[in-house]
């Protein structure tokens, strides 16, 4: 196998950090947040350097929430990769949310605040007079308990697998056969698939429902009449507004779903049916068998 001499960027080496940190308590992080609160600030090149050191901090949060999350859905019958990511959402998340909320606090009130360049700031510092608008304490255990429900849904869609030909598998590999020429095998496999999405949709949509009423407190706490409204807020969407997202639904309907139904029209005549189905509308219309440009980690690799 050729190299390409293709240079794999490295991590820049930390300032405030320990390299070698291991997240397994509160106490190691929050060591770092009471510096940062407890830090002098004396000009605005300090202020700069503070912001430094926090985006440091987050960045380093961030990474090491996002990689229990990912290794988690790798594997989802391992114990220890759920309570691994449990524990951060339990554990450390409720605590750092008062520590940043201080901490937007702290550089929204500094004296040297308008020293900073506007041009460079202006963005990062509107959703954070944003995020101190809308912080209320009561809202911690409620997002804990969101955040909780939201991972049990996921483990339980996760866990679906399906049996096709004998075999034991995931549905997005099931799904593979939808691309299938075999007309009867995709519709097959597509109602394999379905029936057994409704062997949970009871507990799902229970689940759902609850993570509808979280939302709606939590909105509610923050002075909202919605959650929409409220994430729109919390995601710093300043520039367009809900009702620019139904104009914008309403120009996708009328000029858009137009074109893709003319293409599906135009599959449907070129695989010579009389009516399109869902099941039809993974497989090439020219009637290709699908590619498979790999068998298999190893096959991937070698041809990587």
């Amino acid at each position: 196998m050729e190299s390409n001499n293709a240079k794999i960027p490295t991590r820049p080496k930390r300032q405030f950090i320990d390299e070698n940190l291991m997240v397994d308590s509160w106490e190691k992080i929050e060591v770092y947040f009471k510096s940062l609160l407890d830090r002098e600030i004396n000009s605005v090149t300090d202020l700069e350097q503070w912001m430094l050191n926090r985006s440091e901090l987050e960045s380093v949060l961030e990474e090491e929430q996002a990689w229990r999350y990912i290794k988690m859905n790798i594997d989802t019958t391992d114990q220890k990769l759920a309570k691994d990511f449990a524990f951060w959402i339990q554990e450390i998340s409720p605590k750092v949310a008062p520590f940043s909320h201080q901490l937007n606090v702290k550089l929204n009130s500094s004296i040297y605040l308008k020293e900073l360049d506007n041009e460079k700031y202006r963005i990062y510092l509107r959703g954070l007079q944003k995020a101190i608008e809308i912080y209320r304490d009561e809202n911690i255990p409620l997002m804990v308990e969101m955040e909780t429900k939201q991972q049990e849904y996921g483990a339980i869609a996760a866990k679906m697998t399906v049996e096709i030909d004998g075999q034991k598998m995931t549905m997005q590999k099931a799904a593979q056969f939808l691309k299938e020429t075999n007309r009867e095998k995709r519709e097959e496999v597509f109602n394999i698939i379905n029936n057994r999405r409704l062997q949970d949709v009871d507990t799902l949509d229970q689940l759902f429902d609850e993570l509808i009423a979280l939302r709606q407190q939590i909105a509610k706490n923050a002075g909202f009449e919605n959650y929409r409204d409220y994430k729109f807020a919390a995601m710093g969407r300043f520039d367009y507004t809900p009702a620019d997202c139904y104009a914008f639904h309403d120009s996708i309907a009328k000029e858009i779903v137009p074109i893709i139904e003319g293409f599906d029209k135009s599959r449907m005549d070129k695989m010579g049916l009389e009516n399109y189905k869902p099941w039809d509308t993974s497989v090439d219309a020219s009637g290709k068998a699908p590619l498979k440009p790999f068998e298999g980690g190893e096959d991937l690799i070698n041809k990587s």
